[in-house]
């Protein structure tokens, strides 16, 4: 049934298009930025007098650009593959034990999040040396594996959804607690397995301040610092800086594109049915 359009629904609708806008618009600076040259670029016309490809030409010429997206692909790869399978594990026995001590975990894992990262970098720092994981991919990966309050909210809100007589079935049919984990809840969790993959990938993805510290070395340097280096070395060369950052948001941008419907599926059952 169509709803009918009443004025306080038009100023919602008003509300929302102008604030996507403002979101949007920068976003589409840069890409449209990346064709034009230099000169128009200067002048701010809003659109290229001629296209330049020129400037990707130039970016794919350059070493920076693909050892920067090797390493941001490996590093958020290799994260999000370790924190997803300890935030399915760890949010499996919170979930579905309703004693006060689970929950008591359970909180002080959301605790956490009220801590923001620039609070722990000394200490991380000092770790991180001390363990010998200073310009170390392997390091970067382990420290964002590490970050799973965000993750065990939502797996833990979105196992709650899951009935437990599909888990007492298979334990009918002779299934441990860990098979019942593995074979019949895990396989569940995919729309919620997606929708902290896409959070989290932009956080690490484009996070700047802890690559910054911790991989000082050019060739382990992640796309966010390769962009920063690439600036500097072309100084005034803006076509080729927003090209830049237009391949490197590239890949973020198609995954949510592509995968939108998981995302919204898994925030929305494990948020209002837990």
């Amino acid at each position: 049934m169509k709803q009918k359009l009443t004025p306080g629904r038009l100023m919602q609708y008003v509300v929302i298009y102008a604030l996507s806008a403002m979101v949007s618009l920068p976003v589409l600076n840069i890409f449209i930025s990346a064709f034009k040259s230099n000169v128009d670029i200067n002048r701010s016309l809003p659109f290229p007098s001629a296209f330049q490809l020129g400037n990707f030409t130039s970016v794919l010429r350059s070493d920076i650009f693909y050892s920067g997206m090797f390493n941001s692909v490996l590093i958020t790869a290799g994260a999000l593959l370790i924190s997803s399978v300890l935030c399915a594990m760890a949010a499996y026995p919170l979930a579905r034990n309703k004693q006060k001590a689970y929950t008591a975990v359970y909180m002080l894992f959301l605790s956490a999040m009220m801590i923001p990262t620039v609070a722990n970098l000394v200490p991380i720092y000092s770790l991180m040396k001390n363990l010998g994981l200073l310009n170390n991919r392997f390091g970067m990966i382990l420290m964002y594996a590490g970050s799973v309050s965000m993750g065990i909210l939502l797996f833990t809100s979105f196992i709650k959804t899951v009935p437990e007589e599909i888990e007492r079935a298979a334990e009918i049919d002779g299934c441990n607690y860990f098979q019942r984990f593995w074979l019949v809840t895990l396989p569940l969790l995919k729309p919620v397995t997606l929708a902290y993959i896409m959070i989290s990938i932009l956080n690490i993805w484009n996070d700047f301040l802890l690559p910054m510290l911790f991989l000082q070395e050019r060739g382990k340097q992640t796309i966010t610092l390769a962009v920063y280096t690439f600036k500097n070395e072309r100084g005034s060369d803006w076509g080729a800086i927003f090209a830049l950052m237009s391949l490197a948001a590239l890949g973020p941008m198609i995954l949510f594109i592509t995968n939108q419907k998981y995302f919204f599926e898994g925030m929305t059952i494990g948020a209002v049915k837990a």
